[in-house]
């Protein structure tokens, strides 16, 4: 009942605040194409749907709150579904400003080896109750061996090996028109909504591309590209080489033949078969430098890491790097950085309602609700590392709830607070002046989180 006292203007944080205001989101909003056509500004409505997944409710039921200041639906949802707004360069140029402007000065000081990695991986986006979303399909979970309706979130991110920004994201379908269940609406073909809609029927390694393009265009420095062995083909190490990156991932096992010193060609089951490992409770148990080929002929070397499978110490992992020049210390260390978005992943679902907190069939406003949960993200990444602090996402996740909820109670007091002077004054209009003044010293001795949100109101 608190929080619906509160208008649009003062429904976030102060935390919120100082976080846009330093990084200009709303600016970086009007580069990327967004635009007021009528109604309410850019930076209200944004404000407005940053705040729902802090207020733990959905944009359905907020609004059938009877909050009579609250944005409407209409001008929400017109929003979110527009076209012209291009998502991913919002995502990939705030996290610039964040690495630039926090993350960078903290490396340029620091005497450790760099591991500023970009990280790929993808993630089950699911709509099993779905019928008519937009470019829905029947989409594998390779981890459950198991089909789901939906799409396939393939991300890109930035990580130091402290923090993870989210940088940019393909909600993607399928390529494949019989596992595809509804097609593509049409959209102006010069919008980067009309992108969106082919990279969504694309394979995978080749939206991965494009991904670590807006990394690139947004000034984004990275040395290395981290992937697991889904996107590990030699085809897709040559692409990213390309594009300016080493890349740290790992292997498969029995597929991809290497050329080694001696002329032969092995998969890397055969070349742990026919090597002398290291003995005892040796960290990695062989490395060797090997070669691999393009279809074009372009040779590259490579070092190729064995180590333990802690789940099964019979078996062993495979990791690659086209790095040389690391030791095999620093490759396992440098892909142990991507475990950083599995752990991402986790926090969007559990905390932030990235599969729940949005039922539209429109294509356009679920990739703008996905790079709203980013954003969601990247602040509280920001206030953890800000502070130094200890606690985890989900428990900076709660107390934004928590001071959500302490702005919407110092709101109604003070609404509460002068509606009962105004009241008693209609009838004994002599006390108006101190009963000002009574309640100004009330609020001057309240407690000074509160107080300075009050007199910020007021």
């Amino acid at each position: 009942m608190l929080a619906d006292l509160q208008s649009h203007d003062d429904i976030l944080s102060t935390t919120f605040g100082s976080f846009a205001n330093k990084f200009s989101i709303f600016s970086i909003l009007s580069k990327c194409g967004a635009r007021k056509i009528r109604g309410v500004p850019i930076p209200s409505v944004f404000a407005y749907l940053f705040s729902i997944a802090f207020k733990n409710v959905s944009i359905y039921q907020d609004q059938k709150s009877n909050n009579p200041n609250k944005i409407r639906k209409d001008c929400v949802h017109r929003f979110l579904q527009s076209p012209k707004i291009d998502w991913n360069k919002f995502t990939s140029l705030l996290a610039s400003a964040i690495i630039k402007t926090e993350l960078e000065p903290i490396h340029e000081k620091s005497t450790l080896p760099n591991r500023r990695c970009l990280v790929l991986d993808d993630s089950s986006f699911k709509r099993d109750r779905s019928k008519k979303v937009e470019l829905l399909a029947k989409c594998f979970d390779h981890a459950k061996h198991l089909y789901f309706k939906g799409f396939r979130m393939l991300t890109l991110g930035y990580t130091d090996g402290e923090s993870f920004l989210p940088v940019a994201q393909w909600a993607l379908s399928t390529e494949n028109k019989k596992m595809r269940i509804n097609e593509a609406s049409e959209v102006g073909t010069d919008t980067p909504g009309h992108k969106r809609r082919q990279m969504a029927q694309k394979k995978a390694t080749l939206a991965m591309l494009d991904l670590i393009d807006y990394a690139n265009k947004a000034g984004i420095k990275a040395n290395y590209v981290l992937f697991d062995s889904w996107f590990s083909s030699p085809a897709q190490i040559f692409s990213v080489l390309k594009k300016g990156y080493d890349v740290v991932c790992m292997a498969k096992k029995s597929r991809t033949k290497y050329t080694c010193e001696d002329g032969k060609k092995k998969t890397a089951s055969q070349i742990f078969s026919s090597s002398k490992k290291r003995r005892g409770l040796a960290k990695y148990l062989l490395s060797q430098v090997v070669s691999i080929k393009d279809a074009d002929g372009n040779e590259k070397k490579i070092k190729i890491v064995f180590v333990r499978n802690r789940s099964n110490r019979k078996d062993f992992l495979v990791l690659l790097s086209t790095d040389i020049s690391l030791d095999e210390q620093e490759i396992i260390a440098l892909y142990g950085n991507r475990w950083s978005i599995e752990v991402f992943f986790k926090n969007c679902k559990s905390q932030l309602r990235l599969e729940k907190g949005n039922h539209s069939l429109n294509y356009d406003e679920i990739t703008a609700h996905i790079s709203l949960v980013f954003t969601q993200y990247m602040m509280l990444s920001y206030m953890r590392r800000l502070n130094t602090d200890e606690r985890s996402i989900g428990e900076l996740f709660l107390s934004m709830v928590e001071e959500i909820k302490d702005v919407a109670f110092d709101n109604a007091l003070e609404l509460i607070l002068y509606l009962f002077i105004d009241k008693i004054c209609q009838s004994e209009p002599h006390l108006q002046e101190r009963l000002y003044v009574m309640a100004e010293l009330f609020i001057d001795n309240l407690p000074e989180m509160m107080r300075d949100q009050m007199k910020k109101v007021s």
